[in-house]
């Protein structure tokens, strides 16, 4: 990664051509070819740059090889950038040239090795910038800061790796933590802070990509692969050299993919699918999950030995419920993040408000809480409010921390059987928002602020199995609920 860009040289004239690249070797790794037939040859080895004498034969005023070659490269290795050398100063071949991809075009007249070093610079440099651009996300809520908030300690604990991964550069490091938590966050701080900063980030989706097309999409293709592969495709893999490759959800890569990456890890180099030639890389490798690799090692869905390559350095991010205190720099962060892409003018956030998203469990974590703000300004700015306020907040927020004012049973002298009188609350509100939704299990669970429908059918177990006797006071609980209950006691009863 930091050694000298590799440039290729074409040119027919070997005075010339020894000339220049003895000349270019001092600030470039030079490779020399005096035919289109050695310059092909020479192109699996990848240059950064390829220069090209548009001719090729001096002695022929109509010979374009050249040409026939740039077009070569760019069909078939369309990420190398080229520059045409010429003696003529042809206008109408530079423009061809030019419409066929080259990005420069340098005359021959004189040998001007400044022209050439400055040539050779720039378009070294428009092409990694045009890399970069090439493989931002589209989707304007990707493009967030890479800033990693927070002040609690597990936060502040993180941000020391971060700091020390994103210096060394190339530690392979697994990140960890629940969905929304902010693991390609931590991927992309990684990036941003560190000595690959100027190259790619590449980031995929593991989840997102069809289980037939994996190993194109990562590794790449050749032409004739296999059906449909009418052209070249570069992979991830090498989208990335460079920089940072991200692989989210790794851990739904099948067996054959994880073999294939697990000896790329140890190689450094890889082959596209439908070849036998090597191509190396210099990347660095961030992986995330949020599942229990150990036990997908455990029952052979997850290869063991790539686990303990891919954790070299683990990373476990926090639940935004073990952070509770960081909520409010969160949600001024959020609010900071929606006015500089000119969606809000709102700066603040009641205390009620606030207190109300303190209490929350958020099982969407630092994602659902974003979410959650960018929603509220849409109401407040609707509604004409100046600060985000409780009513603007989403239902289950809302409602997910009130309580019966009256209380079910008087409290006496004697006492009563607290766990049995909270359930039969619970009970009554689970009747009461089923009756609501005309027996829709399905639109129930979200009036209570279940996680999913599965808890409400969960909660109604466990508490009519615990007191069995209440099921008698909720008659549509027991129509609902009934024939499922009896045959779960049957089958702990045997």
């Amino acid at each position: 990664m930091n050694g000298k860009s590799k440039i290729l040289i074409v040119d027919d004239d070997t005075e010339y051509l020894t000339s220049l690249a003895n000349v270019l070797k001092r600030d470039f790794s030079v490779m020399r070819a005096s035919s289109s037939k050695e310059a092909k040859a020479l192109l699996p080895s990848r240059p950064d740059l390829a220069l090209l004498d548009i001719r090729l034969d001096d002695a022929d005023p109509n010979n374009r090889e050249g040409i026939e070659i740039l077009k070569f490269i760019k069909r078939e290795t369309p990420t190398i950038p080229v520059v045409m050398m010429t003696a003529y100063g042809d206008i109408d071949i530079a423009v061809e040239a030019t419409k066929l991809g080259a990005a420069d075009f340098i005359q021959k007249i004189r040998m001007d090795i400044r022209e050439y070093r400055k040539a050779i610079q720039n378009v070294l440099e428009r092409t990694r910038l045009e890399r970069k651009v090439s493989v931002l996300e589209e989707d304007l809520h990707r493009l967030e800061t890479w800033e990693i908030v927070g002040d609690d300690p597990k936060i502040l604990e993180i941000k020391r790796l971060v700091d020390m991964i994103a210096k060394d550069g190339q530690a392979t490091v697994l990140i960890r933590g629940e969905t929304g938590t902010g693991k390609e966050l931590a991927a992309r701080a990684i990036h941003e802070m560190g000595i690959r900063k100027k190259e790619p980030f590449v980031s995929v989706a593991i989840s997102a990509l069809s289980p037939t097309v994996v190993e194109s999409e990562l590794f790449g293709h050749e032409k004739g692969a296999f059906t449909g592969a009418n052209k070249r495709k570069i992979g991830y893999i090498e989208k990335a050299d460079g920089g940072v490759l991200f692989l989210d959800e790794i851990g739904e890569l099948d067996q054959e993919i994880q073999l294939k990456l697990l000896r790329f890890l140890d190689n450094k180099s890889f082959s596209r699918v439908g070849s036998t030639d090597e191509i190396e890389v210099d990347l660095q490798l961030l992986a995330a999950t949020n599942k229990d690799l150990e036990k997908a090692v455990e029952e052979g869905d997850f290869r063991a030995d790539l686990y303990y390559r891919l954790k070299t350095i683990q990373i476990f991010l926090p639940t935004l419920v073990e952070r509770i205190e960081d909520i409010p720099k969160l949600v001024y962060h959020f609010l900071s993040f929606f006015r500089a892409q000119g969606r809000t003018k709102i700066e603040k956030i009641s205390d009620s408000a606030m207190q109300l998203l303190k209490r929350y469990d958020w099982p969407g974590n630092v994602r659902e809480l974003k979410n959650c703000i960018e929603r509220a300004i849409i109401f407040a700015e609707r509604d004409g409010h100046s600060q985000i306020t409780p009513e603007v907040l989403p239902y289950e927020i809302q409602s997910s921390h009130s309580v019966p004012t009256d209380l079910p049973v008087e409290l006496s002298q004697e006492g009563i059987d607290i766990t049995e009188e909270l359930a039969r609350v619970e009970l009554d509100y689970i009747e009461k928002a089923l009756k609501m939704v005309g027996g829709k299990k399905t639109e129930a669970w979200k009036l209570l602020n279940y996680n999913d429908r599965f808890a409400l059918y969960r909660r109604v177990k466990l508490l009519t199995k615990r007191f069995p006797h209440l099921l008698a006071d909720f008659g549509f609980i027991e129509a609902m609920f009934g024939r499922s209950i009896d045959d779960k006691k049957s089958r702990c009863d045997g």
